[in-house]
């Protein structure tokens, strides 16, 4: 019969005072062997018998050991923690976002602190300073949740960050960014409407931020010879209430233009926003206007009825951010130096020069078609 390692049961270790942090010390005198072997175990390295290395361990339970993190962080100069800074929760997007960064960051052994500036650009800035205190390893900023200039300023000191979601579909001041091809968002919106039929189109935008997503729809309306008149576009702020406001401006008895047959909101919550203003009108969603939103937030799903929607890849954007972002970390920034100059043409057919730019990730949106859309009740 085999024999176990041990020949004997291990002696039970003297107690360890309350109170007291369990160390190598601690577990080398109960095991009867030299710190550098009880070190070698816990960190893997070094030679060591399976006898010895099992004896170890087990003692280490016993003694109810926990790894000493703070030490082994300051060691490496490191925290294993990661910042998210977002402009609300309050829209379900965000929250689901979060929900992806912080599950990716935690499979690879780092913590995740959420920061929530409500839109404030100097509540942004202090809380900046706080982490920066705190010794965290580096900063993933969805957009507008602060100021591009103070981004810049503690990039530029060699502060490890990603832009995450920002609208414009370009890499501000060098600094590394993903984000979803907005431009293409807008026109697969107008592309699906088109299909159906539709003519009367309104919009209901969040200018400037959503600049990108407007301008896609329009221009697709244009290359189906429509124009998308002042008129047929609302503002709003992101929020639903701002969706109900707007869509009562666009449905307003005093509009000199027919009713529009569909509505396109930039985000899904101004579009949920508007089929409860549409609905409260009497009248029907899609027979009687169509709406399409635009993120696939997870309500948009179980609405009456399941909103149209371009889809925001959240879960990609989350994969993408995190590696541009420990790739700064683990490489100290050598992975995000900035690409080197490509020559394009330019609109007069010369050749042109961009600027040097870090790395851009344009993560591509698609449609998913529900039950809001149909085509119009005169075709």
């Amino acid at each position: 019969m085999k024999e176990s390692r041990f020949q004997q049961q291990p002696a039970q270790p003297a107690a360890v005072r309350k109170g007291h942090m369990v160390t190598i010390y601690d577990i080398a005198k109960a095991a009867g062997v030299a710190k550098s072997t009880v070190a070698n175990v816990l960190s893997g390295k070094g030679k060591v018998s399976e006898a010895t290395r099992e004896r170890v361990l087990y003692y280490a339970r016993e003694l109810g050991y926990r790894p000493n993190l703070l030490a082994r962080n300051l060691s490496q100069h490191r925290t294993f923690t990661i910042a998210l800074i977002l402009p609300t929760i309050a829209n379900p997007f965000y929250p689901e976002i979060m929900e992806a960064i912080e599950s990716i960051l935690r499979q690879r052994d780092y913590q995740t602190l959420f920061c929530n500036t409500h839109g404030d650009f100097a509540l942004g800035r202090q809380q900046m300073e706080r982490l920066m205190s705190r010794w965290v390893d580096g900063y993933i900023i969805m957009g507008s949740s602060m100021d591009i200039a103070d981004i810049t300023h503690y990039f530029h000191q060699g502060v490890p960050i990603v832009l995450c979601d920002w609208q414009e579909n370009e890499s501000p001041v060098g600094i590394p960014q993903v984000t979803v091809d907005f431009y293409r968002a807008g026109q697969l919106a107008a592309e699906h409407l088109l299909a159906l039929g539709h003519r009367r189109i309104a919009v209901i935008v969040d200018e400037p931020q959503q600049h990108l997503r407007l301008e896609g729809f329009r221009t697709t309306l244009q290359q189906a010879g429509l124009e998308l008149p002042p008129a047929r576009i609302a503002l709003g702020d992101s929020s639903l209430e701002s969706g109900y406001a707007a869509a009562r401006q666009l449905l307003s008895p005093d509009q000199e233009l027919a009713l529009p047959t569909a509505i396109f909101a930039t985000n899904d919550w101004m579009a949920l926003g508007a089929m409860e203003l549409v609905l409260d009108r009497g009248l029907r969603v899609p027979e009687d206007i169509s709406i399409i939103g635009l993120d696939d937030i997870v309500v948009s799903a179980h609405l009456r009825p399941p909103l149209t929607t371009i889809a925001i890849p959240k879960t990609r954007l989350a994969q993408e951010a995190t590696e541009l972002l420990l790739t700064q970390i683990e490489t100290g920034g050598e992975g995000q130096r900035p690409e080197s100059s490509a020559a394009r043409e330019g609109a007069d057919g010369a050749a042109q020069h961009e600027e040097e730019t870090a790395p851009l990730r344009l993560v591509p949106p698609y449609l998913v078609v529900r039950q809001s859309t149909a085509a119009p009740a005169s075709s």
